[in-house]
């Protein structure tokens, strides 16, 4: 990105986007809020990162409560008798600015209340929600910042590769101690065995499918490798090991919160990080037939316009998601799913799909995909133009 790219973008989003796109709730202050302030929310971006949007079709807060209660009445005081002025639906993520100290509500065993705003039309209600009525989440811009600039130091000028084992099609490693999972609950189906010495008589661990690695060295049978997904150097049988597109400067970065439900875009140029993008998200779920979306650094390894899915029990296909990246395993991030609305016999080539859904009310709010990361369609689009092959990482954090 050049410099005259980087000021067009900017006249482009000008004031407006800075002012309401990337909305950061002002701090309440004794002369606004006459009520026992308990602590104040913000999202405030480091000083070193850039901002370009190029993403802005939703109004994102960047801190926020997500309503999990059936809905909420937003009150002009925090105080159970005060009029109610607004009203938030079940899932509904509505901008915070603090948590006060108001009447004690008995059915609900607190006093706790969220100082919120909510823009209706034109205009920005500005009211109180009982605490127990959500619960608050933010963006953690320099968290993000943060593991895409160490994710950089290590990759830059380094000979890079991922683990590659996707479906085990470079072999199903080997059983840990008897079982299918190592000591710190990674699964050996689509990972690789990473020893402790070059030696597949070693003591080792499962390092999952797409993982980033260093390559320190190697012998006849292992690459000597490391990742920042944990601590040590390791040796992985050099079948496990891809260096096809390996990221030689880290360019792109997309960071999944795994714990707010959201994620940042990042792009480096001209020794900047710039924000490009920040949307809500949807990981994996720990349940049966699903899976959570790991923890750690990985490649973006290849795109697909349709991610197509399979049913739990039949294992036909069940719909597709659009626009999928995959980042490790089963992994990619994608645009909304698509259930098809007809039987597709097994083995039947699929030749009809439904169209493409954009939004979700869901996008955002609790854990419920397979390991999937899912994004509202027209994001998911935005990323697989914009992400290059072999320039690109996702991070997941915590």
């Amino acid at each position: 990105m050049q410099k005259k790219s980087r000021i067009l973008a900017l006249s482009l989003i000008g004031v407006l986007i800075l002012a309401t796109i990337l909305y950061v709730p002002q701090p309440a202050v004794a002369e606004t809020t006459p009520y026992e302030i308990v602590t104040t929310y913000s999202a405030p971006l480091p000083e070193k990162l850039e901002v370009t949007l190029q993403y802005t079709t939703y109004f994102i807060p960047t801190s926020y409560i997500l309503i999990t209660a059936g809905g909420a009445n937003i009150r002009s005081a925090p105080d159970a008798s005060a009029s109610i002025i607004g009203k938030a639906a079940h899932f509904e993520k509505v901008p915070v600015r603090a948590l006060v100290r108001g009447s004690y509500v008995t059915n609900y065993l607190t006093d706790l209340w969220y100082e919120v705003e909510k823009i209706v039309g034109d205009q920005t209600i500005h009211g109180y929600v009982l605490a127990t009525l959500g619960e608050v989440r933010t963006f953690q811009f320099g968290k993000m910042l943060a593991v895409a600039e160490s994710l950089k130091a290590e990759v830059d000028g380094q000979t890079t590769a991922y683990i590659s084992n996707y479906k085990n099609w470079n072999g199903l490693a080997p059983l840990h101690q008897g079982l299918a999972f190592d000591p710190y609950g990674v699964k050996r189906s689509q990972s690789a065995p990473a020893y402790l010495s070059a030696s597949t008589s070693a003591d080792f661990r499962y390092i999952a499918d797409g993982t980033l690695v260093t390559i320190l060295g190697q012998t006849d049978s292992f690459y000597k490798i490391r990742t920042l997904n944990f601590p040590g150097d390791f040796y992985v049988p050099k079948r496990y090991v891809s260096l096809q597109n390996s990221i030689d400067q880290l360019t792109k970065a997309i960071v999944i919160d795994r714990k707010n439900q959201n994620e940042g875009v990042f792009e480096y140029s001209g020794g900047h990080w710039f924000l490009v993008s920040y949307t809500f998200a949807t990981t994996g779920e720990l349940a049966k037939y699903k899976e959570p979306t790991d923890l750690g650094y990985y490649m973006a390894i290849n795109k697909v316009d349709k991610f197509l899915y399979l049913d739990d029990v039949t294992r036909e296909i069940a719909g597709y998601a659009p626009y999928g990246i995959r980042f490790g395993g089963g992994a990619y991030i994608h645009g909304v799913p698509v259930d098809l609305r007809r039987n597709v016999p097994v083995g039947q080539r699929v030749t009809y799909f439904p169209p493409m859904v954009e939004y979700s009310s869901t996008i955002g709010t609790t854990p419920r995909s397979h390991k999937c990361v899912r994004n509202y369609t027209s994001h998911a689009k935005y990323l697989w133009d914009w992400s290059e092959i072999g320039k690109t990482a996702v991070i997941v954090i915590e």
